[in-house]
């Protein structure tokens, strides 16, 4: 599988969350301004062949911008979607189908890196990212 059908797999997934406004790979925009918004992005991808069946085939990035950054009241907003369970759950979301509508063998959201800022089209984003982890197979 590629980036691009990984990628439009993970943005199927969180597309479920109501509301949430979803930019895969090949449609991301050059700035922001209708929020929560998720970004799904390539992550860090370690090219080592390994007989570990624990290694991953790739790594992506889930970013979900809620405001800009001079929002703080806005972390209120963010505490749903940073659950684990639950409607606008993004662990749950993706979770709920772990074979990204058939573009990946499965996955894991490994980690939510917590409340920061992302800097966008220039504009800095209240923002949190996941880390997910995709098995894809040849």
């Amino acid at each position: 599988m590629s980036f691009t059908a990984i990628g439009d797999g993970l943005a199927v997934r969180l597309r479920t969350i109501r509301g949430l406004r979803v930019f895969a790979l090949k449609d991301l925009p050059d700035s922001v301004n209708q929020f929560p918004a998720a970004l799904v992005l390539p992550g860090e991808t370690p090219y080592v062949t390994t007989l570990n069946s624990t290694d991953c085939d790739y790594n992506f990035r889930v970013i979900l911008l809620f405001a800009k950054a001079d929002t703080p009241s806005a972390i209120s907003k963010m505490l749903d979607y940073m659950a684990v369970s639950g409607d606008k759950s993004v662990v749950a979301a993706i979770h709920g189908d772990k074979t990204l509508d058939g573009s990946a063998d499965t996955c894991k959201v490994s980690r939510n890196l917590g409340v920061g800022g992302t800097t966008w089209g220039g504009y800095v984003y209240l923002s949190s990212e996941w880390l997910v982890q995709i098995w894809a197979g040849e």
